[in-house]
């Protein structure tokens, strides 16, 4: 009987992750080139985020200071970023980088995380990455971010955490190519 119901439990996660997919969508051109090699540099755009759909995010207590926190969201993008990719990296000296990912936040809202091991409170984000060449200002790709999700203790660790996890997504999807 035991068996029976661990099966049953491997089927029903193994379904569900397979319909979740992906939350980060490749809506137009292509990193294939990037696999090669390449440094780049991270734009953090948060100016226009609305609050779920309703209101400025600034006008929200928990994210007023958010400007002054975005530096330090950078500095985690990058790292995330080039811990995980090989031949390309990301650096925080624009003069240097040949390829510019602009990330642009629309929206951001909240929830609590009762069900992971971590608990705390959680981040959702929607919005969009477009990567440029900045030597000819062509528009290498641009992904659409639906719904990306991650959690921390405070609400400034979770942000943190959700662009980690879109730049972990990036450079994993550079490695490949694809």
């Amino acid at each position: 009987m035991k068996k029976f119901w661990f099966t049953l439990l491997i089927g029903v996660i193994g379904c569900l992750t397979a319909i979740a997919g992906n939350d980060i969508k490749l809506t137009e051109g292509s990193i294939a080139s990037l696999k090669n090699g390449g440094i780049g540099c991270v734009v953090l755009d948060m100016s226009d985020t609305q609050f779920d759909g309703k209101m400025p995010l600034r006008n929200d207590d928990r994210f007023r200071d958010v400007d002054e926190q975005l530096p330090e969201c950078t500095r985690e993008f990058i790292r995330e970023f080039n811990d995980n990719s090989k031949a390309f990296r990301l650096t925080d000296k624009v003069e240097d980088a040949e390829y510019e990912f602009y990330v642009k936040l629309t929206n951001l809202d909240v929830f609590i995380n009762v069900m992971s091991f971590k608990g705390g409170v959680g981040i959702k984000l929607w919005g969009s990455i477009t990567i440029t060449n900045k030597k000819t200002g062509e528009k290498v790709a641009v992904y659409k971010i639906d719904e990306e999700g991650n959690s921390g203790f405070t609400y400034q660790i979770a942000l943190e955490e959700g662009f980690e996890g879109i730049a972990k997504f990036l450079a994993k999807r550079i490695k490949k190519g694809k």
